[in-house]
């Protein structure tokens, strides 16, 4: 683990600016206090990157002040998909539930990743809904990754993780979320959106921050009209107004228009398997045969998680090794 890391959630104090200028004789952390964080980070698996560094993924680096360190459980490699942003308000109408459902009973045969901001009551049913449809899903925390771990409604994050995609957090692992961490988490969301859509706005409410953070940088935003009485959708007829938004009243010509389809070969290939076992399953599936070595380069994973999952997908009967280290799929997979 980088020293830099260790220190920054070691020491609750650190600040990103102290931590760019590191002097580790002006830091008095005990060799113990820093193995304690180590293992908190290795027991959660969750691993850490600084800007500039070669696994700072370039999509960091389109947020408006790029955190310095991001750090992440999983699948880093969903940020090389198209990304769609879903935010709308704490309290929404049966009318967003509506949008919402109806967006995604269109959406599933489309090649793509969700991204919300796992708030209550609303990002949850973002991420909620793509683990219905089997649509891979960023949660982009407003707090530290440790504190949601311990969170009542943590069954959603670990859902996200148990499917292997993707938990982002530019906060100390044990930071506790503020009213000022909030608006810091929704400009990631609008950052790593390459479209954002919001179905409902309140006045003041969270989803116009990341809308804005999203206008500033020519991101395209999508609304649905509503009831122009309705309080719940008054900003979104405001971001209309404003030519700030474009309106959906189609889903298939939404999805048509702005992503790709899954191709037939991957809709035949997808099977009832977490994500990272899936992508596994099919490249060894599309190569026909790999060794270790090669899955590493062909899935960007390294050793040890392979093995954790090959092991699996072994037990399950998917795959076989067809000479010691050389694994293959089963036929009537």
């Amino acid at each position: 683990m980088n020293p830099e890391i260790l220190l920054y959630s070691t020491d609750e104090n650190i600040t990103y600016s102290e931590l760019k200028n590191l002097d580790s004789s002006n830091f008095n952390i005990s060799l113990d206090d820093l193995q304690k964080t180590q293992e908190l980070f290795e027991k959660n698996n969750i691993k850490a990157c600084i800007m500039w560094q070669p696994d700072f993924h370039t999509k960091f680096h389109n947020i408006n002040y790029t955190p310095y360190i991001m750090h992440y459980i999983w699948d880093i490699s969903l940020l090389d998909k198209q990304i769609l942003g879903i935010v709308w308000p704490r309290k929404p109408s049966q009318y967003s539930f509506k949008v919402l459902q109806n967006m995604f009973d269109t959406a599933k045969i489309y090649d793509f990743v969700t991204i919300s901001g796992m708030a209550e009551w609303v990002d949850q049913l973002c991420h909620s809904f793509s683990v219905k449809y089997k649509i891979p899903t960023i949660a982009v925390l407003g707090g530290g990754i440790c504190h949601y771990l311990k969170w009542p409604e943590r069954y959603i994050i670990d859902t996200i993780v148990n499917n292997w995609w993707l938990i982002l957090s530019e906060f100390k692992i044990k930071f506790t979320p503020t009213k000022y961490s909030f608006p810091q988490r929704n400009r990631i969301v609008a950052g790593l959106s390459d479209i954002l859509f919001l179905p409902e706005a309140w006045e003041k409410s969270w989803s116009l921050i990341t809308a804005e953070f999203a206008y500033q940088q020519n991101k395209p935003i999508f609304v649905t009209p509503n009831d122009i009485f309705n309080p719940v959708s008054i900003w979104i007829h405001q971001l209309i107004s404003d030519k700030k938004a474009n309106i959906v009243v189609n889903f298939p010509k939404f999805f048509a228009e702005n992503f790709k389809k899954i191709s037939s070969n991957e809709n035949e290939q997808r099977i009832d398997l977490p994500e990272i076992e899936n992508k596994i399953f099919c490249t060894i599936k599309n190569k026909w045969a790999l060794d270790l070595s090669n899955l590493m380069n062909e899935t960007s994973l390294d050793a040890d998680t392979l093995m954790t999952h090959l092991t699996m997908l072994e037990i399950n009967n998917y795959i076989f090794q067809e000479s010691p280290g050389v694994y293959n799929v089963l036929i009537n997979n």
